[in-house]
């Protein structure tokens, strides 16, 4: 019955010290929250025009396709470089025009636990834009603005992008 007991207590331990409480996020993708607002009076924008973002480089590549009827829309960064440059592009039917933003960020390395993977956070350090010209297509960004500089799993909003627009609201 003693030597039951040790073949027991042996298998058992190494189970229970096994065993742990990882705590990993369940979302943890790391994106950035861009608002769209107007830039007459700052109030909400929901966009009726459809909206393409694409990075701007050597690898384009979509980010956001063909969204309409938003508010906000999120856009993860790049975690090999400080600068991204983002391709706003507005079009209808008919026609279509573009405006760059350039966003400046550090990377900060974010580890929950040994068990979870690692992230990249985002520390926002600046917003440039360019503008497209209103008799090319009505809307265009007028400026943008910081909000909150840490972009992590929160999905709450970074930047807020006004928009000029030749159409009454």
């Amino acid at each position: 019955m003693l030597f039951i007991r040790k073949i027991m207590a042996m298998v058992l331990l190494p189970l229970s010290v096994a065993c742990t409480n990882i705590d990993c996020p369940l979302d943890n993708v790391v994106e950035m929250t861009c608002g769209l607002y107007r830039a007459e009076d700052g109030a909400s924008l929901t966009l009726t025009h459809v909206l393409t973002v694409s990075t701007g480089g050597s690898k384009d590549s979509i980010l956001l396709n063909q969204a309409q009827n938003i508010d906000a829309f999120l856009l993860p960064l790049r975690q090999g470089s400080e600068m991204d440059t983002l391709l706003l592009n507005f079009s209808d039917a008919t026609r279509s025009a573009t405006d760059t933003l350039f966003i400046s960020h550090n990377n900060v390395p974010h580890f929950e636990s040994l068990d979870c993977p690692a992230s990249i956070f985002h520390q926002l350090t600046s917003v440039r834009w360019t503008s497209h010209a209103l008799k090319e297509f009505p809307l265009t960004v007028d400026s943008a603005a910081i909000v909150r500089k840490v972009v992590d799993y929160e999905n709450i909003e970074n930047i807020k992008l006004y928009l000029r627009s030749t159409v009454s609201h």
